[in-house]
């Protein structure tokens, strides 16, 4: 048999009645229905809280980076991002990749 656990749950006073009413009312056990919404929660959320434990480590990751000193000023990213561009632009209007003008070879001659 698996192990289990206990969870202790509170309620307001209107809570816990309005939930006890609509168990008694529809023949439901209160911990089975209790037990129920746990399980759909898993199956339904449980593959963006893992993202989310996977992303919250990608934080903490970055904040030991910063804790040891390695990171870029605000100046330092702009400069960067203006470098990049700068170069991007040049390979853009400069690069191999250009497409040369059309030569006049293969026009058609006037008679």
């Amino acid at each position: 048999m698996k192990e289990t656990k206990n969870i202790s749950l509170r309620l307001t006073t209107e809570e816990y009645y309005a939930f006890d009413t609509i168990c008694r009312e529809r023949g439901y056990s209160k911990t089975g229905k209790i037990r129920e919404f746990i399980r759909r929660l898993i199956k339904d959320e449980l593959e963006s809280a893992l993202i989310s434990d996977q992303k919250w480590k990608n934080v903490e990751e970055g904040i030991q980076e910063i804790e040891r000193g390695e990171y870029s000023t605000f100046e330092q990213l702009k400069r960067e991002v203006q470098k990049s561009t700068v170069a991007d632009s040049k390979s853009i209007k400069y690069g191999k990749n250009k497409h040369p003008r059309s030569s006049n070879k293969g026009t058609r001659k006037s008679s």
